[in-house]
């Protein structure tokens, strides 16, 4: 059975990773493109699943920003962060369609591992993202490149945006910010190349419905289950999630 040029299988193995990973983000504030990227990746190309996440992510980090608005006035201290991290987007997006697949997962592999290894041996990285500057800025567009080519940059937005000592609202918008600017720049750069293609556009609007239903369910189950309990399912759904990366890249 297929969905246009997408079997239904994917179908509903995309709105499924999005709904988890909308669920997620509720919970930690972090985690949609994340769970969704290679989860995704694991049954399709790389750019397959990036670009099926891109209008999620942009929708639930617009609805964050627009809840946590009060704090638009920290943005100005953030401009180099965001400016070159919206540069950073537009060509990491062109990279997606340049560099073969399997890099792609090796890099989501990578990233996955770097997640992975700050709950063993705590944030190590957190003191190289308290940037100012120019140096912020070189953050930002690693952030944002990252962000175009794997859809994943939450490894660099959080620890930067985290050593800020922000009260949890504050960092929410900053994040949600970031977010959003790496997204809006991928998703207009997608759709400039030709990435989105009619069955992917409907797809990526379809899943906004469980992105905002998920994102809300999380914020309620964040009140029921202990931040450690739910901290051991995620990192064995990730740890599942590279095992399958990895094998895809040496198979």
């Amino acid at each position: 059975m297929e969905f246009g040029s997408i079997s239904a299988e994917l179908v509903v193995v995309a709105l499924a990773a999005v709904a988890l990973g909308a669920l997620i983000k509720g919970v930690t504030g972090l985690g949609l493109p994340l769970v969704a990227v290679p989860t995704i990746a694991t049954f399709a190309s790389v750019e397959e699943a990036v670009v099926l996440v891109i209008i999620p992510t942009f929708g639930s980090n617009l609805w964050l920003v627009g809840t946590h608005r009060q704090f638009a006035g920290l943005l100005s201290g953030h401009v180099p962060f965001l400016a070159a991290g919206l540069a950073g987007s537009i060509i990491g997006t062109f990279l997606l369609t340049a560099i073969d697949d399997r890099w792609l997962k090796l890099a989501l592999a990578v990233w996955l591992a770097v997640y992975l290894a700050q709950f063993v041996v705590g944030n190590v990285l957190r003191s190289l993202f308290q940037a100012k500057g120019a140096a912020a800025a070189a953050v930002g567009f690693t952030a944002g490149t990252i962000h175009g080519a794997t859809g994943i940059s939450s490894h660099i937005v959080a620890p930067y945006f985290h050593g800020r000592s922000l009260a949890p609202d504050a960092y929410a918008f900053l994040v949600a910010c970031a977010f959003l600017t790496f997204s809006a720049a991928q998703l207009v750069t997608a759709a400039s190349t030709q990435l989105f293609t009619a069955d992917r556009l409907l797809i990526g609007l379809v899943a906004l419905l469980p992105t905002l239903v998920f994102t809300q369910a999380g914020i309620r189950l964040a009140r029921i289950v202990s931040d450690s309990a739910f901290q051991k399912i995620l990192i064995a759904v990730f740890v599942l999630m590279e095992i399958k990366l990895i094998t895809d890249v040496f198979s």
